[in-house]
């Protein structure tokens, strides 16, 4: 290789080099915007589950809560799109990084050639090119340079950057996603913890209604009641069985809907910690709806993805807008061995193979594109204009449902707070008055009949007093999350908290004492 090559293959080696470190440097610095792209969150741990045997487990809300994150197929496909997305902006960063090419060729012509000025020759010749690239014949430059970078400038630029829109993108949709999971969890398990205490409430009232029985059962006997007396009180026995056989098979439902969303065996009955049910409070009692809906609007995940995806419709509009302003670029270099020859000793040619020497090529080229006339360049921008507007109107769509969502779920925690304090004076005059008319059996003021009544609304006040916990703490939740908060984040199980104890609800279905037999 001559000394002027090995100057200009040292001068264009140091500038790749150069140009290299710059790109790379460029490509791996982290954006210090507040809308960087994030990193893909780690996969956790899976939880340990409270107990379990071959027929049942026992789980415990923030276990189910960590299990869902852990096993659920949906969140795991959502964090598989943000890794997708982490990885397609990582490539489009590295549009600019040229692309390194080894090879070697042969050439081996026999026959008649044309050329340049219309001549036909018959010529028999051979190439061999070996070193960075491949493919050059005769006196052509080398067609795969060995450091090559070919891209058009604008894509360089703005695909990098809508790229890093979609990565912010699908991480607030994954932070939704598993929002909207991690609350059909916490439904699932308060559906299940509100059927097994309705089961225990039934329980308490079958006490009762079957000692009333055994009463009545005994005055008929006796002839100091009717046995039409007896046979009421023991159909009010079998509908109460009924009833907490129809609540034995909500808790199996809803523990088959919240394996279903672990991921666990259905065949495995889930249970809850064995504790009542008690109100909690997620959300301040003293919050405006003004102040929680322009909180929603704030920290919401699914407004991020939104203003996101705008984002990135935005860069590719401005692509399109200003693509035939920015030119298709490729610079390439080679260096290699090159010999060759022919068997036209007749111009000049010693050999079919001369000598093997040094060569290096250098090319640049840049082209703009008029795509169509013109025309097909404003139709592609017409197009991300009408995608950057069908993004805007998603994200007005989106705060809309949000303010509808945190207004229900605002309406809902007012009636639910009023239902609790005619709950409470409910089982109070339940309570009462079960113990007043029991009180006149056994003063033998009336029948154990008259009692029946009395005892039916303690029942139903005791199922009561779940229904309205349940709906208070499912409300709560459901504001947690209408305001963009994680349900596993400080979220207080319903079966073990003991943040309410000044509340006046009965934790625990209350007995009243049976009257003596007669």
């Amino acid at each position: 290789m001559c000394s002027a090559c090995n100057r200009r293959a040292g001068w264009f080696a140091a500038a790749s080099v150069a140009w290299v470190a710059l790109v790379v440097c460029a490509a791996a610095q982290e954006p210090v915007r507040a809308d960087a792209p994030p990193q893909m969150p780690a996969e956790a741990p899976a939880p340990d589950l409270l107990s379990s045997t071959d027929e049942t487990m026992l789980i415990d809300l923030g276990a189910a809560l960590r299990l869902a994150e852990f096993a659920n197929p949906q969140i795991r496909v959502a964090r598989a799109q943000l890794s997708e997305a982490i990885a397609v902006h990582r490539g489009a960063r590295a549009m600019l990084l040229p692309d390194i090419n080894i090879g070697t060729n042969y050439d081996l012509h026999n026959g008649p050639i044309q050329t340049s000025f219309g001549q036909i020759r018959e010529v028999n010749r051979q190439s061999l090119y070996v070193g960075g690239g491949a493919r050059s014949l005769a006196a052509e430059t080398v067609a795969i340079p060995a450091v090559r970078v070919f891209s058009h400038l604008g894509e360089a630029l703005y695909t990098p950057l809508a790229a890093r829109q979609e990565v912010a993108a699908r991480s607030a949709d994954l932070s939704a996603n598993r929002n909207d999971i991690l609350l059909d969890v916490v439904t699932r398990y308060l559906e299940l913890a509100a059927a097994e205490a309705r089961i225990e409430a039934w329980h308490a009232s079958q006490k009762e209604i079957a000692q009333l029985e055994r009463d009545t059962a005994a005055f008929a006997q006796t002839g100091q009641g009717r046995e039409g007396d007896y046979q009421r009180a023991r159909s009010e026995t079998l509908l109460m069985q009924v009833e907490k056989l129809r609540s034995e098979a909500e808790a199996i439902v809803a523990s088959n809907e919240l394996a279903r969303l672990l991921r666990l065996d259905p065949a495995i009955r889930l249970t809850t910690p064995q504790a009542p049910m008690e109100l909690i409070d997620l959300i301040s009692a003293d919050a405006s709806l003004d102040d929680l809906v322009a909180t929603a609007l704030t920290r919401r995940p699914e407004v991020a993805a939104r203003s996101a995806a705008i984002g990135a419709a935005q860069y590719r509009m401005r692509l399109e807008q200003t693509r035939i302003l920015f030119p298709l670029v490729s610079v390439g270099y080679s260096a290699g061995g090159f010999g060759g020859g022919s068997n036209r000793t007749d111009l000049g040619v010693d050999s079919m193979f001369q000598r093997f020497a040094g060569r290096s090529d250098f090319d640049v080229y840049a082209v703009w594109t008029l795509q169509n006339l013109g025309f097909g360049n404003m139709a592609l921008s017409s197009q991300r204009r009408a995608d950057r507007d069908t993004a805007i109107n998603d994200r007005g769509v989106t705060l809309a449902l949000i303010r509808r969502q945190v207004t229900q779920s605002y309406a809902q925690i007012e009636a639910a707070r009023d239902r609790i304090s005619i709950v409470e004076q409910q089982q109070r005059a339940a309570l009462l008055g079960a113990d007043q008319e029991l009180r006149r059996t056994r003063a033998g003021e009336g029948l154990p009949i008259e009692a029946l009544n009395s005892i039916k609304l303690l029942a139903e006040s005791r199922q009561d007093v779940v229904n309205v916990v349940m709906n208070y703490d499912l409300a709560q939740f459901r504001m947690f999350v209408a305001l963009g908060s994680r349900p596993s984040d400080q979220s207080p199980d319903p079966t073990r908290t003991t943040a309410n104890k000044n509340s006046e609800l009965v934790p625990a279905p209350a007995e009243v004492a049976p009257p003596p037999a007669q």
